[in-house]
C-alpha cells in the first residue's frame, strides 16, 4: 500500500517536472539566439571606422558619426575609448550602451607624420651595443 501511494505521488508530479524542463529549454534557446545576435555585431574601431560603420552604433546618426571623425582627425586618433565622451553629443549613457562594440586598434597619424620628426635628438632609432 505504501509503495502504491509513493508511486502515485511521483506520477502526479511528473507533468510539473516536464513543464519545468520545457520552460528551461525555451529560456536557453532564447538566450542562445540573443547571444548569437550580439556576437555577430562586429567591433567598431574608433580610429578607423567610417561614418557608415559608426552609424551602426546605438544612438549614433550621421551628425554624431561625422563629429566622431572630426574629433579623431583633430586629435590624431583616440587614445582611450572613454575619450569618446569628449565628442559633442556623446555622454556617459551613450558610451556605456555601446562600450561592448567599441575598440581602439590603431592610432591615426597625421599626414605629415614621420618617425624622424618624432624621434628625440639624443636617441637613435635602433638599439646598438656600446
Amino acid at each position: 500500500m505504501l509503495k502504491k501511494a509513493i508511486f502515485t505521488l511521483l506520477l502526479s508530479g511528473l507533468p510539473f517536472v516536464a513543464n519545468m524542463a520545457l520552460a528551461v529549454e525555451n529560456q536557453i534557446s532564447e538566450f542562445s539566439d540573443s547571444a548569437i545576435v550580439i556576437g555577430d555585431q562586429t567591433p567598431i574601431d574608433l580610429n578607423s571606422a567610417t561614418a557608415e560603420q559608426l552609424m551602426t552604433l546605438k544612438g549614433i546618426g550621421k551628425k554624431k558619426a561625422q563629429a566622431i571623425i572630426t574629433y579623431r582627425e583633430k586629435h590624431h586618433g583616440f587614445q582611450r575609448i572613454e575619450e569618446l565622451e569628449q565628442v559633442k553629443g556623446i555622454g556617459p549613457k551613450l558610451l556605456s550602451s555601446n562600450l561592448a562594440r567599441l575598440s581602439i586598434n590603431n592610432i591615426v597619424q597625421p599626414a605629415n607624420f614621420s618617425a624622424e620628426t618624432q624621434m628625440p635628438l639624443n636617441r637613435t632609432p635602433y638599439m646598438t651595443p656600446e
